[in-house]
């Protein structure tokens, strides 16, 4: 798809630079979707706003290319960019379509991963935990089923978060572990493997960080930052950041520090992401912390004044709550309020205090409603693990019966598969035989009919001028005195006549002939209409009963071959003056038009006209025609068709006779 060696040691936005590079070189549409795929699946980790632009433009162009797994995979990153942006309308929207593909599709990979997406959507813009928990363990299902350690592991962490929020430290520990046991299995040297690694550490860190174990959520948060800098994972990152700031306790240097650190990915990232908007409250919340411990204003942390640090804590609460409000989030604003009340008493804001701490008690008995589906969730989890574990027994006792089965079975499949095959073999090559012998016997049986029809287009065309030339020979040899001059020369003439005649009519049979054949195939070419006319001007130059007259104002040009249609134009001409033989003011009009998309060349004369007998051989092989133009309207009709010329006649009783000639035109 792209060179390997140039870009494997690449990841992040340099990655992501070179992948937009090769969107031009790009040799097939496949490989060009699957560009927009790693391009947009790269993004996520630096910039969500770039991830939903090549998402869509990924969209369509699967669409165009009507490609199923193409338009369900990048469904599917538009929900999770809209995910992470916090739109859960388009999210939910953009994440049923794909699943309604996948499920569709049986891609139960893809499955699986959306519909843990379609869970994190709930959890985090809706904070709706029953349902991201009914989400996380349906993906787990069909991830076990995949049996792939990335998916598995990436649903333990879902869950694991689930129990972390309702404080259900054993069991988030439980999933926890097992989801990062799975990420030390793997030993896979895939970015996307080491970002998991990186994710899971990061959700033990911030799961000792709610469990208060300042040491344990240091050690996996610093494992958690060397991860994240190795894989460029800027959302990961932030993560860390913010979760090393709360761990951090009273160290208000570092606190700040690496509340800063995670405040300016985040701003660059994706500001309305529930843990960017918790990093800014904790920020407030620490130059809060910091004027209640630093009375004397001894501490080196800038700002040094007591009232631009009450400001600073001021400005990133009043910021936190309005994105909380915003993104309809109610289960840290009561938090961030009764901070912010705090502050505001100490800046003498008694008024907005009153009104902060109001707004924190309504917040406070809304979160009632909360707390229930918190604990709604952790039944229905916990009865979902114990169904779970039975199931698994279960399934256990299956396989080991369904192993012995299988050993059973092994020797008798086995040999079933090879007599199978060896069926099929023997079918497949009796009927690729008879295919041919079928495909022979039809090409046999067409160049019986040619034969057919030239040896009797030959007996026809050829004897009576044969007969001719060998009847005026005998009576010039046997009585010479019978004629006289005169009747000799005009003897002479006919038998001159009649050579050139047969001469025509040969190399007419000639032509028809290869056109019969299919190693002879027309050669076809640019041919300017005037060169046609222009070799009819000359072969009919001797015939001065018939006025001839050309018409090409357009000056137009036709894709052909030239010495087939020549042959085709000649006989019609030849035919149409032997037909203006008796006829006064004998007249032969050539035209070319652009006409509904082709040229056309027409031939019109003001002849006796043709019979509708006489046009059979224009529609009909068997018909025989008779005449001096050799093989007639026969050899017009199989050289049209060698050359896919439309050919139509138009004839009237003594109003003479028209023939088109359509070509597809330029």
């Amino acid at each position: 798809m792209f060179s390997i060696p140039a870009l494997a040691q690449k990841q992040g936005r340099a990655l992501i630079d070179s992948l937009v590079a090769e969107l031009p070189k790009a040799g097939n549409d496949t490989v060009k979707g699957r560009l927009y795929r790693v391009i947009a699946d790269e993004s996520f980790f630096v910039n969500v706003d770039q991830a939903l632009q090549y998402s869509k433009l990924g969209l369509l162009h699967t669409t165009r290319m009507k490609w199923d797994r193409g338009i369900g995979v990048f469904n599917s990153y538009i929900g999770r960019s809209y995910s992470d942006k916090g739109n859960y309308d388009s999210c939910q929207y953009y994440f049923l379509k794909a699943i309604a593909i996948y499920k569709r599709l049986g891609d139960t990979w893809n499955l699986a991963s959306t519909t843990n997406n379609l869970g994190v959507a709930e959890q985090n813009i809706r904070s709706n935990y029953p349902a991201a928990t009914r989400y996380y363990f349906e993906g787990l299902k069909h991830a076990e089923t995949t049996g792939d350690n990335y998916l598995i592991g990436l649903c333990l962490d879902n869950v694991s978060e689930i129990y972390r929020i309702q404080k259900n430290f054993p069991k988030a520990l439980q999933f926890g572990e097992r989801a990062l046991a799975l990420r030390y299995k793997q030993r896979n040297p895939d970015i996307n493997a080491r970002r998991e690694l990186a994710v899971a550490l990061s959700s033990m860190a911030a799961l000792y960080t709610q469990m208060e174990n300042w040491p344990k959520a240091r050690q996996y948060g610093f494992q958690a930052l060397a991860e994240q800098r190795k894989v460029d994972n800027r959302e990961g990152l932030a993560k860390t950041y913010g979760n090393l700031a709360t761990a951090m306790q009273n160290d208000y240097g570092r606190k700040i520090d690496y509340a800063l650190k995670a405040k300016q990915l985040w701003d660059s990232i994706n500001p309305r992401h529930l843990d960017a908007v918790s990093n800014q409250a904790n920020l407030g919340v620490a130059y809060l912390d910091l004027v209640r411990s630093d009375t004397l204003n001894k501490s080196p942390i800038q700002p040094s004044n007591r009232m631009a640090r009450l400001r600073l804590a001021e400005k990133y609460l009043i910021e936190a709550i309005r994105l909380s409000v915003d993104k309809g989030e109610i289960g840290d604003q009561a938090h961030f309020r009764a901070n912010l009340a705090e502050l505001q008493v100490l800046t003498g804001n008694y008024k907005g205090a009153y009104e902060n701490f109001r707004a924190y008690q309504a917040v406070q008995d809304s979160l009632y409603s909360q707390e229930a589906k918190n604990k709604i969730a952790q039944v229905e989890g916990q009865r979902e693990i114990e169904l779970r574990d039975k199931q698994l027994q279960i399934n256990q006792l299956t396989i080991a019966g369904q192993k012995r089965q299988q050993l059973a079975l092994l020797v008798g499949v086995g040999l079933l598969l090879v007599i199978g095959s060896l069926l099929y073999w023997q079918s497949r090559t009796r009927k690729r035989t008879n295919t041919t012998l079928l495909q022979l016997n039809q090409e046999l049986d067409e160049a019986n009919q040619v034969k057919t029809r030239f040896f009797a287009i030959l007996s026809h065309d050829l004897r009576s001028p044969i007969a001719n030339l060998i009847s005026f020979l005998h009576l010039q040899r046997s009585s010479p005195d019978l004629l006289s001059p005169n009747q000799a020369a005009h003897h002479q003439q006919k038998i001159t006549e009649a050579a050139e005649g047969l001469l025509d009519t040969m190399e007419s049979m000639l032509l028809w002939s290869k056109s019969q054949m299919q190693q002879f195939k027309p050669n076809a070419k640019e041919i300017p209409v005037e060169t046609l006319f222009g070799y009819l001007q000359r072969f009919f130059a001797g015939v001065t009963q018939v006025t001839f007259t050309y018409e090409n104002p357009d000056g137009l040009r036709i894709t052909s071959d030239e010495d087939y249609l020549r042959a085709i134009m000649q006989n019609l001409t030849n035919n149409a003056v032997k037909a203006l033989s008796s006829q006064p003011n004998a007249q032969i009009n050539w035209q070319a038009r652009f006409e509904n998309g082709h040229v056309v060349l027409r031939i019109r004369d003001n002849g006796p006209g043709m019979s509708e007998s006489q046009l059979q051989a224009l529609y009909k092989s068997d018909t025989a025609i008779s005449g001096k133009s050799g093989l007639g309207l026969h050899l017009i009709r199989d050289l049209a068709r060698a050359i896919a010329c439309q050919i139509s006649v138009w004839s009237e009783p003594n109003n003479g006779t028209e023939f088109r000639l359509a070509f597809a035109g330029k």
